[in-house]
């Protein structure tokens, strides 16, 4: 029977700590780009009714003695606010979905110790472009926060700094992740980075 030689176990007892990878199953999504902007003109046409009925309930709750001039104004022009108000929150909601969608869906992580490099895959679900991303340990921070509403839930998010400045988002809880087998030596590994570094 041959035997590894000593050096050579040692050296593959390095390597198992030089990287240590972490991946789930590539994200995919029925939206196009004709789908989103479907989705954002009912949007808007929900939001411009919306607020076009508002606008005069919300001014009409108090006595008339007591409708100043701003309230007089959203009075005389709904529909124009109307327009300005639905414009305002599409765009933020258009804001939000291009942001996500730049940065895409992270599916892995991979951490390179021997190269002192963070390697993270992503994919654009609009268009299914997947990317490489590349950061120096040197310059990659990480905030993890734990949040709880009535609607989804528990949800313990991460997002991935580059210079202090936000370049990934993971919602553990609301994707994949979730059912990842070493999530929790992930999310155990991120907690501490901030203490290593």
């Amino acid at each position: 029977m041959l035997r590894n030689p000593p050096e050579r176990k040692a050296r593959n007892r390095c390597a198992q700590f030089m990287t240590d990878s972490y991946e789930i199953e590539k994200p995919t999504s029925d939206l196009n780009y004709l789908t989103i902007g479907i989705k954002y003109i009912v949007l808007f046409i929900v939001l411009f009714l919306s607020s076009w009925i508002a606008i005069p309930l919300f001014v009409s709750r108090g006595r008339p003695t007591r409708v100043n001039t701003t309230a007089e104004i959203l009075m005389e022009n709904p529909l124009i606010f109307s327009i300005i108000i639905s414009v305002g929150v599409l765009w933020w909601f258009i804001y939000r979905t291009k942001k996500k969608y730049k940065l895409g869906e992270v599916f892995k992580i991979h951490f390179n110790d021997s190269d002192q490099k963070l390697e993270i895959k992503t994919i654009n679900l609009a268009n299914n472009q997947e990317k490489q991303n590349v950061y120096d340990y040197k310059n990659i921070s990480f905030e993890f926060y734990n949040s709880k509403d009535a609607l989804f839930g528990k949800q313990r998010i991460l997002h991935v700094l580059n210079n202090n400045k936000a370049v990934h988002e993971i919602n553990f809880d609301r994707t994949a992740w979730c059912r990842n087998e070493r999530i929790e030596n992930l999310i155990e590994k991120l907690k501490n980075w901030a203490q290593q570094r």
